[in-house]
């Protein structure tokens, strides 16, 4: 039977049997239903759950959802007539907590109606309606249902339409700049923006301006026709006559210079295209972002633009401003609660100091106004009268928002999308509040550098109750060549307390946190904050600056500990919320941490939208750290003089030129030249060699730190490294010249000894020569994988190499202690983890006072280890081996693996239910006093309770 059929079917059987019932008639109409979609046996037998119980995230209740499909759907049923918009909230909280694995979609349905809701590209508004008794002639929206699933079709997709308006409006705006210049081309499209919005959305008569633009047949008609339109709009009072009679006033900021322009017959035709888009349905907090992604090259469309999603907006903005005033909100028990709270919020301000087009602060303001709609619901829950037709004094306006940015046309946008945003919220919520006149907000937004004057000076800010925003994502290495030596010099002068090497998002950060007035038990609501950073704001000295000051005077509440950004630049970020006071009276009793949960990306059923493997769960946790961490902050733990002296851990050979390292025939060619030059000639290794166990089939060439007349004595060698490299290095040289004319110092430093690679490690030679075998891993990992590699072979810079030969320092740093100490304390760059001899290696305590026996038995375990590993190798190597480790199942990798940490637990003498990070931080402590008393310690290497080290000793290693 046809899908068509099987729909009427179920649409019959509903008019005749359904009557509404959320807990009686719940499970037997999802299961008529999914049957009619081809499962037979009902929506169990599809794959999902009913009554699916909650777990985790806010709140400490257990809840049940309706029915839960992996990773396919949430469905919520609710009695009939129940007014879906009011569980959109327990919708998405639910969906929220999911994971691993969390569904695409969340369906709400009261036996009447389906609302489909994709949170991952449209967070408040259903991306489709759909009634029941419309399914046969409409499948479209719940096809990603189907046993084979197809693309759904939906009828609200507001991010497809939002991009097909910029585009339009932007290919319009680039021919006006061409022809009649910027100011005017700008004046022009964002007048015509707010015209095309505003007879969509009710603000002029319906194909007002449609109408307007079909008249237009020559340029001198646009010029008189759209240019008094926009006279109309700016003018006070409503047209009384005339061709724009009832054109009510907008304002006298945008309008205020009506923008008159003669369209050429193209521009009238993009501008008409335009038109027929559903401009109520664009979503003024993506427009601005794609406009301007639409702008930015001649040919360029804004069909690739990535845009900051709703998702990750609501990430600062219900910590931040939702949470605090909906608990307030729901537990006021008096009107005159209700109205104190009414008053303040009306009067409650918000900024973004780096507003760009104004998305944040647009969202900020729907979710401000939703909740002062929830106060005057609940001020006639409490009263026996309808108050519903009584405005207060004052509301909550555009003018209660402040932005700033450098990008002049980007605040114009944002001014505009704060215009509008009265009048989506006053549909959405039927309020009474008049839509008009716009709110003129030119003292609001301002374009400004929000850290430092034009003067030097430090920028003002306006005072307000809370900071939001998403500051410039740049690393403390590119902030002079981006911004200028000159701008960096009077930015750290004008900021001394943020540290020199700390990330241009710090300065935000800081700034914000001293700007606000900290809150108060007359006024809760001020001193908060929620800002994006780079994930580096967790690490080295961008924590210093930033958040270890923001923890030492103020409090964490939310935060996310790593995420790749929706935005427009590729990086992972890290987010957070804060409070600007530690009082615990003023505080609430949990804190809540997101963290990143890899999932599998090949889910047993194809999602609609791109696999990202990755999903964020949150946890309720006592506490946030500087870190973004509820573990042990692990930050105060110092470099041990044990671990450094001598030097055991180095960074690999960085050659320089690619003509310094050699395949199989060009080696055998310059032996067969100069057999001596073998000397100079080694087998190389670099991280993917390592971890896949490709061969050994390249070769280093490395004079060492001979001078220029010893490197002659390998006349093969020699003669390749003149003809090969120094032509570059002296081509380089000449490239680096500044403008003071000088060479820069690392060009003139490698033309001076071009025969040698850039940074050949003498001081880590120097070690591994003098053993049988080295350890290693990867310098960028997520986990660290530690082998063993002949001291013959030299270890590239994408290799860590250890000065160790013995199998308990490979057990050691092998377990999940050390794994745990990198995680935490590893350098971090977008996704990568990098390991850093400074903070990871010279700062982890190796046990004390353990015995030969445990020494031995830890050795063991980590011979076994490899044992297993060298019998399960594969074509994919030690990389694709460990990926096993995150699959279900007996795993005899694991098995060892659980062994080895067993032991080494013991022998630090820490139990299987403490934090270890905890013990390794007062380990840490502990050793660095003893070094101080010098009193002996355990270092790296062979533990001095053991006596014969030979018993701690194996041979086996990569190019042995």
């Amino acid at each position: 039977m046809a899908l068509k059929e099987r729909l009427n079917e179920f649409v019959g059987w509903w008019r005749q049997h359904v009557t509404g019932d959320e807990r009686g008639e719940a499970q037997i109409f999802l299961d008529h239903f999914f049957e009619s979609l081809g499962h037979s046996g009902g929506c169990r037998a599809a794959g999902g759950t009913l009554e699916e119980r909650i777990r985790g995230g806010r709140g400490r209740a257990v809840r049940f959802a309706d029915y839960v499909w992996k990773p396919v759907v949430l469905i919520e049923m609710k009695r009939r007539g129940t007014d879906l918009r009011r569980h959109y909230e327990q919708a998405f909280a639910y969906w929220t907590r999911l994971v691993p694995n969390r569904p695409r979609y969340v369906v709400l349905c009261n036996f009447d109606e389906f609302w489909v809701y994709d949170f991952e590209t449209q967070v408040d508004d259903p991306i489709d309606k759909l009634r029941v008794e419309d399914l046969p002639t409409r499948p479209g929206p719940i096809l990603f249902l189907l046993p084979k699933p197809e693309t759904p079709v939906f009828g609200n997709d507001q991010e497809a339409v939002t991009r097909e308006a910029a585009d339009l409006l932007a290919t319009c705006f680039r021919s006006l700049q061409q022809r009649i210049g910027q100011p005017i081309a700008q004046r022009f499209t964002l007048q015509m923006l707010v015209a095309l919005f505003a007879e969509d959305i009710g603000l002029l008569e319906q194909y007002f301006v449609t109408r307007l633009l079909d008249e237009c047949s020559r340029p001198e008609d646009s010029y008189d026709l759209l240019g008094n339109l926009f006279a109309a709009m700016a003018e006070r009072g409503r047209t009384p006559g005339g061709r724009y009679r009832g054109v009510d006033y907008f304002n006298g900021g945008l309008f205020a210079e009506p923008a008159r322009v003669e369209l050429i017959s193209e521009e009238l035709e993009l501008l008409r295209s335009a038109a027929a888009k559903r401009w109520s349905q664009v979503r003024p907090e993506i427009f601005g972002t794609i406009f301007e992604h639409s702008l930015s090259a001649e040919e360029r469309h804004a069909h690739g633009a990535h845009y900051t999603s709703a998702i990750d907006i609501l990430k600062i903005i219900g910590p931040t401003i939702v949470e605090p005033w909906r608990g307030a909100i729901e537990g006021a028990s008096s009107q005159r609660a209700l109205m104190h709270l009414l008053a303040r919020l009306s009067n409650f301000t918000v900024l973004d100091p780096a507003c760009g087009s104004g998305n944040f602060l647009y969202v900020a303001y729907r979710e401000i106004k939703r909740l002062e709609s929830r106060i005057l619901e609940r001020l006639n829950e409490l009263s026996d009268r309808d108050l519903s037709m009584q405005r207060p004094l004052r509301l909550v306006t555009a003018r209660n928002f402040f932005g700033m940015d450098i990008n002049p046309f980007a605040i114009e946008l944002a001014k505009v999308t704060m215009s509008i945003a009265r009048k989506l919220a006053v549909d959405e919520l039927h309020s009474n509040e008049n839509a008009l006149p716009l709110d003129n907000l030119d003292q609001n937004f301002v374009v400004a550098d929000a850290l430092v004057t034009v003067e030097g000076a430090r920028t003002s800010w306006p005072r307000v109750d809370v900071i939001i925003g998403n500051p410039p994502f740049l690393g403390a290495k590119r902030l002079k060549p981006k911004l200028g030596s000159d701008y960096v010099l009077r930015l750290r002068q004008l900021y001394p307390e943020v540290p020199g090497m700390a990330d241009y998002c710090v300065y935000w950060l800081r700034r914000a946190h001293d700007h606000l007035e900290a809150p108060s038990a007359e006024d809760r609501f001020r001193g908060r904050a929620g800002l994006v950073g780079t994930q580096n704001i967790r690490n080295n000295e961008s924590r210093v600056g930033g958040l270890d000051h923001i923890v030492q005077n103020g409090t964490i509440l939310d935060a996310v500990e790593d995420q790749p950004w929706s935005g427009e630049a590729k990086v992972h970020v890290s987010i957070v919320n804060w409070v600007k006071t530690r009082d615990p009276q003023l505080l609430p009793a949990s804190r809540h941490l997101w963290s990143k949960l890899e999932t599998a990306r090949s889910a047993p059923r194809k999602r609609t939208g791109a696999a990202k493997g990755y999903e964020l769960a949150v946890r309720e946790v006592a506490h946030i750290n500087s870190a973004l961490s509820d573990r042990a902050d692990v930050s105060g733990a110092v470099a041990l003089k044990c671990n450094t002296t001598p030097q055991r851990c180095f960074n690999g050979q960085m050659l320089g030129h690619e003509a310094f390292l050699l395949d199989q025939a060009q080696r055998e060619h310059i032996v067969r030249r100069d057999p001596r030059s073998t000397e100079v000639i080694h087998p190389y290794l670099n991280g993917l060699d390592a971890l896949t166990g490709s061969a050994l089939n390249r070769f280093v060439l490395d004079f060492g730190s001979m001078d220029q007349l010893q490197a002659t004595g390998y006349p093969g060698a020699f003669e390749w490294v003149r003809t090969h490299v120094l032509p570059d290095r002296e081509r380089k040289a000449t490239e680096g010249i500044g403008e003071d004319g000088r060479v820069r110092p690392h060009h003139k430093a490698f033309l001076a000894r071009w025969w040698q690679l850039s940074f050949g490690r003498p001081e880590m030679l120097s070690v591994i020569t003098s053993l049988p075998r080295y350890m290693a891993c990867s310098y960028v990992t997520k986990r660290p994988i530690f082998v063993f590699v002949s001291s013959v072979i030299r270890p590239s810079n994408l290799i860590q190499v250890f000065g160790l030969a013995d199998d308990y320092s490979f057990g050691v740093l092998q377990s999940s202690l050390h794994w745990q100490w990198f995680i935490v304390k590893c350098g971090k760059l977008k996704s990568d983890f990098r390991y850093s001899a400074e903070s990871v290696f010279d700062t982890f305590p190796w046990p004390q006072g353990l015995t030969a026996a445990q020494a031995l038995a830890i050795a063991d375990a980590g011979r076994e280890v490899r044992r297993v590993r060298a019998r399960a190798l594969g074509r994919g190597g030690l990389r694709a081996l460990y990926r096993t480790l995150d699959l279900p199942g007996q795993n005899p990798l694991r098995d060892a693996h659980d062994k080895l940490d067993d032991v080494v637990r013991k022998a630090y003498g820490f139990p299987s239910s403490s934090d270890p990070l905890a013990l390794l931080l007062e380990l840490n402590a502990e050793v660095a006093a003893r070094v101080t008393r010098g009193e002996p310690v355990n270092g790296p290497g062979v533990p001095n309770t053991v006596n014969d080290s030979s018993t701690l000793m194996s041979d086996d290693a990569i190019g042995a």
